[in-house]
């Protein structure tokens, strides 16, 4: 059984980011890696700016398509709509946490695999 790591979404306001005329913004995201994080870590500008910087910087290194963008960058992010960056943040909380809760299980007796569903502590 394999994890899916790509993720479909389409922007609620679509605002900010070149799209063909008549069709809503719609883009793929990927989940969060180590490596992501370490490098946000290291980033300068990160450590000395708002809170914001830290989601803008995360964002630009996960969404691998947005539009008609070619590349994902830092500036790209900054220019989207209020609400289409708060989608975009809850979304990759969304299949970051999903991916985790969710696991393969393999039954000892008949071999067979599903996923299996666990609660973190503290949750309801």
């Amino acid at each position: 059984m394999t994890i899916r790591t790509s993720f479909r979404f389409t922007l609620p306001k679509g605002t900010g980011v070149k799209v063909e005329q008549g069709r809503k913004v719609s883009g793929t995201m990927r989940l969060i890696q180590v490596k992501d994080l370490v490098a946000i870590e290291q980033d300068t500008t990160v450590k000395w700016e708002e809170a914001g910087a830290f989601y803008t910087v995360l964002l630009s290194k996960t969404i691998t398509e947005l539009g008609l963008e070619r590349m994902i960058t830092r500036k790209i992010i900054e220019q989207l709509h209020p609400a289409d960056f708060t989608f975009l943040i809850d979304f990759m909380n969304e299949i970051n946490h999903q991916v985790i809760k969710q696991v393969p299980l393999t039954c000892i007796s008949c071999k067979h695999v599903y996923k299996g569903t666990f609660t973190q502590l503290g949750e309801a």
